[in-house]
């Protein structure tokens, strides 16, 4: 055997494992976007969970406040404000995560409906109007008045 044979075996293994490399490494990548996913939808549900955990123990005062908005003064408006600011928050991030491709878009449309269901309410409306769209940006409000029309 000489030389040039032992070189070009040589190539040939660095070749097969150059190969398996590239496919461990897009098996690495592929397990890496899963767990990112999921990071991500659980940090979504934790918002949305302190979200409705403040929204629960007011529940009285978010029906009066979805129904009467008007009628509130500036610092029950506020406490309204912090807890729709909250949740739509929560919205927000869950619209950017499925527009950098984290989540699919039969997730994002089955979570929107729910706020475009409270959109049903004078209170809800009036916020959103006043005070929503110019916290939140403007291709989430694009999308989420998109929503509510559709409804």
């Amino acid at each position: 055997m000489n030389w040039d044979a032992i070189g070009a075996g040589a190539e040939l293994l660095a070749a097969i494992g150059g190969v398996a490399a590239v496919f461990y490494l897009a098996f690495q990548i592929r397990l890496n976007t899963r767990a990112v996913r999921s990071a991500s939808i659980d940090s979504w549900v934790t918002a949305i969970v302190y979200g409705n955990e403040a929204m629960a123990a007011a529940d009285e005062f978010i029906s009066q406040a979805n129904e009467n908005y008007d009628e509130l003064d500036d610092h029950r408006k506020k406490i309204y404000h912090r807890a729709l600011t909250q949740i739509y928050n929560a919205l927000e991030a869950l619209y950017f995560h499925h527009t950098n491709g984290v989540i699919d878009i039969q997730f994002l449309e089955t979570k929107m409906k729910a706020a475009a269901y409270g959109h049903q309410y004078p209170g809800v409306r009036k916020w959103w109007s006043t005070r929503g769209i110019a916290i939140f940006d403007p291709r989430f409000v694009k999308y989420l008045d998109n929503m509510v029309q559709e409804r």
